[in-house]
């Protein structure tokens, strides 16, 4: 559209229209934020988790592997024996370099700790700078009974206690 000018018009697509302000009313009061709860669970949490934190620490039990077959024979012969405990599910056998032990059959049902605790020191008390120990364990071997081998390991002056899980 043209005025009589000569300016051009554009034409209104929407109606003006006046909005109703409905958002807020002046009788509303501000809401304050309660952070009470929230502080009591802070709290409780805290402390927890800082306990949990030095709790974790007493849970991890410490053990290394056995060294490859490779790096051995470069190193050759050795002063101190390689002890290993063969385990399986129906007893244990103690090895040594060149020895081999009978072996020692559980007892209905249980691994004979006290036997092995025995041998363990009659082997420190004649290899007394000996401290490492391989525990070569069958899968059919029970989790718990690992950790009694290698806590068994422990009291026997063995701190060094390797895993492997080649039953040959």
């Amino acid at each position: 559209m043209v005025d009589k000018a000569g300016t051009k018009k554009q034409a209104k697509v929407f109606p003006v229209m006046k909005r109703a302000n409905k958002s807020l009313s002046k009788d509303m009061e501000s809401i304050e934020l309660d952070l009470t709860p929230f502080m009591n669970l802070m709290m409780f949490f805290i402390p927890f988790l800082a306990t949990m934190a030095a709790f974790t620490h007493l849970a991890i039990i410490e053990f290394s592997l056995p060294p490859a077959q490779s790096a051995a024979a470069v190193a050759g012969p050795s002063k101190e024996l390689d002890i290993s405990i063969v385990i399986t599910d129906q007893g244990y056998r103690i090895v040594g370099t060149g020895k081999k032990l009978d072996i020692i059959p559980k007892v209905r049902g249980f691994y004979q700790f006290d036997q092995l605790r025995a041998l363990l020191k009659a082997i420190k008390f004649e290899y007394p700078s000996q401290k490492s120990v391989v525990l070569v364990m069958s899968p059919e071997v029970l989790y718990d009974d690992i950790i009694k081998f290698m806590d068994t390991c422990r009291e026997s002056q063995f701190p060094d206690i390797g895993l492997s899980g080649e039953v040959q």
